[in-house]
């Protein structure tokens, strides 16, 4: 599907009209003392056959969906995740699970659950579950703590194998939330993995992408089957998985 016939069905499915996004979009200009994020009914127009928008409008369009922006940039074909994911010499880094060193000295991950929360089941924790003060040196919300989010790998939930098995706490960088694409992996632990939100629960496992089809890949260990979804409709990622502790053995994935 292309970019305009994919906005102009998403307007269409959200019950979004042209009058509501030049309405919305002409209180953004004005809020940002910026013509350029006005999208008119005629640029609308423009946009369903084929037109590439600015990046205000692309901005605008955005607010008005109620998406991320890179999310809709990635409609027109740009892919903010593989600026930051090339080297100096043009070539993609390479980003490998490894296993960790042994704990660090008096390091404690503690969790605070509630009876809301079904162990055997995949879930995205909510911030206030994790206690920041008890995550080990390596973990990156020491840095940044509206960036990154927790989830937990239901006992149940074997996806991906013994890579990141189930009982495991994952932490999920929202702002790598684009699948990487164009990149060979040589080995399993090579490949990203994401943390994602479908229909059905949520998932960690790795993905693919081709146009707004999002489709899910377990370990091949697992013999649990592949699924596609429509993104964004019914599927989203969350972020990717940067770092996962074990029940079992300590794992740090690095990214």
């Amino acid at each position: 599907m292309d970019s305009g016939t994919w906005i102009k069905q998403l307007l269409e499915e959200r019950f979004i009209k042209a009058s509501d996004v030049e309405r919305l979009s002409r209180s953004i200009a004005d809020a940002k003392g910026n013509s350029d994020y006005y999208v008119s009914h005629a640029t609308l127009a423009d946009i369903s056959v084929g037109s590439i928008p600015s990046i205000y409008k692309i901005f605008s369009l955005a607010v008005c969906l109620k998406l991320p922006y890179e999310q809709v940039l990635l409609v027109f074909g740009i892919d903010l995740k593989e600026v930051v994911g090339y080297g100096t010499a043009g070539e993609p880094l390479r980003t490998e699970l490894e296993i960790a060193a042994p704990q660090t000295p008096g390091f404690r991950f503690q969790l605070q659950f509630d009876q809301q929360i079904d162990p055997n089941q995949t879930t995205l924790l909510h911030p206030d579950v994790v206690q920041s003060g008890y995550l080990p040196a390596y973990s990156h919300r020491n840095n940044n703590q509206q960036r990154f989010r927790y989830g937990l790998i239901g006992l149940e939930d074997r996806s991906l194998g013994d890579v990141i098995p189930p009982g495991s706490v994952v932490e999920i960088d929202k702002e790598q939330n684009a699948v990487v694409k164009g990149f060979v992996w040589k080995t399993l632990r090579e490949r990203p993995i994401y943390f994602v939100w479908h229909q059905e629960g949520y998932s960690c496992c790795w993905c693919q992408q081709e146009a707004t089809e999002l489709t899910l890949i377990p370990h091949p260990v697992s013999r649990e089957p592949i699924r596609r979804y429509r993104m964004p409709r019914d599927a989203s990622i969350i972020g990717r998985v940067v770092n996962a502790w074990s029940p079992f053995q300590p794992v740090l994935a690095i990214a």
